[in-house]
């Protein structure tokens, strides 16, 4: 019984570094992304802000929990001796569904609040019969393909909610990783994930597009798009067939695969004093160097995305080993709950809170450039009803799609 409670224990560091993640990508996507929008063209006036710019570059969090997660799964089900005996794509397809069946109800209603929130913001034009066509024609998104590239042409669909392409990225990716463990896990995790790990960080760094948020560009080269947002090649024949969204999520999945064995090991180690308060040191570095660089990004230090990355996996790494006194610290009883809690409804938060910016807008309504909106009038009450709807979303999600037999 004492395992089964051990086992069953979340690590609320990671946790909680999951939800101010998510918390901190509202703020990006109210002053900048939607703020871009709000030039006067659609009656909107709202100041941009540099306030949690650097989330958008942190979202690495995400993709090195979840390779961490799915190598932690691999390995617990490898003592299954019928399990193992099942061909590797049966496996991978179980592990996807499961994936699939907790996350694509929220991905849809993220859609459904795009179209029925954002549509109204961005094309104030359209007629019904406009709208029903696009959403017609982006079914592929409905269906969880947004990152692989399967849009509408047109790419409106994506504006109503665009941030879903993440979510789209670590389904897609998961079942090909997860494939390529149950198939070699040896060859998978010993020379494919460190080879294209350093690969495809070496060519972001020599080439440097964005790495992270670039579900509208193609590997190794930006397209020159007629829809900033949008992605379409017209423009500009991409270099390779591949979406940098896809290839952003598989980098730091596979991050998170390497971890899991540097944790397993390093685990296992006993620490002395003098080594627990030197990772303690390094963890409370990491992380105040990458909640300053999360919640303003001019920093001092004037952190490169690729410094950002590798504190990242840091503070992941020495979160999961649970060795330093910070840590320990975060994994107390008294809030151990509470923040286990907010980690639970983190990915909710991100697929839900595009549309609910938009909406905070549209109850604002209409302004001009001297009644200009600023940062903190839009954010705050997106965080509030982002929040709210994320709860909600939860309770009904464990009552239904995630209730247990």
């Amino acid at each position: 019984m004492e395992t089964k409670a051990v086992t069953k224990k979340r690590n609320v560091a990671i946790e909680l570094w999951r939800f101010l993640i998510a918390f901190a990508i509202i703020g990006f996507h109210v002053g900048w992304i939607i703020a871009m929008s709000c030039d006067g063209s659609l009656g909107y006036w709202m100041e941009q802000s540099n306030w949690f710019f650097g989330s958008s570059e942190v979202l690495l969090i995400f993709t090195v929990t979840g390779g961490y997660f799915m190598a932690a799964h691999y390995q617990k089900r490898k003592n299954d001796a019928e399990y193992m005996a099942r061909s590797a794509s049966s496996r991978a397809w179980e592990y996807t569904w499961a994936r699939i069946k907790s996350l694509m109800p929220v991905l849809v209603l993220g859609y459904v609040l795009g179209v029925v929130i954002s549509t109204g913001f961005f094309y104030q034009d359209y007629t019904l019969q406009q709208v029903l066509a696009m959403v017609v024609n982006s079914a592929w998104e409905f269906l969880g393909f947004h990152a692989a590239g399967f849009r509408s042409t047109g790419n409106q669909f994506f504006n109503l909610n665009g941030t879903l392409w993440f979510i789209s990225a670590m389904i897609i990716v998961g079942y090909f990783m997860y494939w390529a463990m149950c198939k070699s896990e040896d060859t998978f995790c010993g020379l494919f994930a460190p080879l294209t790990f350093i690969f495809l960080g070496g060519w972001w760094c020599f080439t440097n597009p964005r790495a992270a948020q670039t579900a509208w560009s193609t590997f190794g080269a930006q397209t020159a798009s007629t829809n900033g947002m949008g992605g379409s090649a017209t423009d500009t024949t991409a270099t390779l067939g591949f979406n940098n969204g896809l290839l952003f999520v598989m980098l730091g999945m596979l991050g998170g695969v390497m971890v899991y064995y540097l944790v397993k090991k390093v685990s296992a180690h006993e620490f002395s004093g003098a080594g627990k308060a030197l990772l303690t040191l390094l963890n409370v570095v990491c992380s105040a160097l990458l909640l300053w660089y999360t919640i303003y990004q001019p920093t001092y230090f004037m952190l490169d995305r690729w410094t950002v990355s590798l504190l990242c996996i840091a503070v992941v790494t020495l979160s999961l080993i649970n060795k330093d006194a910070l840590t320990i610290a975060l994994n107390n009883n008294a809030t151990s709950k509470l923040f286990a809690y907010l980690g639970s409804i983190s990915l909710y938060v991100y697929m839900l809170h595009y549309p609910v910016g938009i909406l905070v807008l549209r109850i604002l309504g209409k302004n001009t450039e001297a009644t200009t909106y600023s940062f903190w009038t839009v954010f705050i009450p997106t965080v509030v009803v982002t929040l709210i709807l994320s709860v909600i979303t939860k309770l009904v999600m464990e009552k239904t799609v995630l209730k247990k037999k």
